[in-house]
């Protein structure tokens, strides 16, 4: 138990006063969706395209949708479509690295939390936070030699789609806390200890963020 607190408070990341909170006015809407072992970001499409970059061309692939659910993982365990708790597994294998893994995109036609019951939490942040955000996912995807996303051939609904992501998934850097890292990256103070689980993420952000 010592030792976990050690690794927590030696893990923990300060937030960047400069980024957040957003100053009065200046408050743009992230949404933070959580399913209970999953935990993703919704952004506004029009936002997303206005910054470009890599996360922009392939949303502009994805759907016309206003926002747009952005997440990431290891390729097999989060392309697969049985339910995750089939697939403990193979999310075991899965943390000991040196597998593929993807973004996943897909388009949100409402606002998410009109979309979805629970599990959906508000983060406010500043235009410079988004996009730092936005600046972040762009350095997840993998680029072809024209330095274009590369789209995966993984069947899916329409407005919804995978690519290559040139991160590295393990035990020590796992869908949430990629998730964690982009709301850092907007200014928001976290911590990779907690923030393996969707649980401990949003509890940290609660307890250090003041959401």
């Amino acid at each position: 138990m010592l030792l976990l607190i050690v690794l927590t408070l030696a893990t923990a990341r300060s937030g960047d006063p400069r980024l957040y909170p957003p100053k009065p006015g200046d408050a743009q809407d992230v949404w933070l969706i959580d399913n209970g072992f999953h935990t993703d970001l919704a952004l506004p499409r029009a936002a997303v395209l206005a910054h470009g970059g890599a996360f922009a061309a392939a949303a502009a692939q994805t759907s016309p949708d206003p926002w747009i659910m952005l997440g990431w993982g290891d390729a097999k365990f989060y392309e697969a479509t049985s339910p995750w708790q089939d697939r403990l597994g193979d999310g075991a294998r899965a943390a000991l690295g040196g597998r593929p893994t993807t973004v996943h995109l897909e388009g949100v036609p409402v606002r998410p939390d009109l979309a979805w019951r629970s599990g959906v939490h508000r983060v406010a942040v500043s235009s410079a936070g988004l996009a730092a955000l936005m600046a972040r996912a762009d350095r997840s995807f993998a680029l072809d030699r024209n330095g274009a996303p590369i789209a995966l051939p993984v069947p899916r609904q329409p407005g919804e789609a995978f690519f290559a992501s040139r991160e590295g998934f393990d035990a020590f850097h796992d869908c949430n806390e990629w998730t964690a890292e982009l709301l850092a990256a907007a200014g928001l103070p976290t911590t990779p200890v907690l923030d393996a689980v969707p649980a401990g993420l949003w509890l940290d952000l609660q307890l250090r963020a003041g959401l």
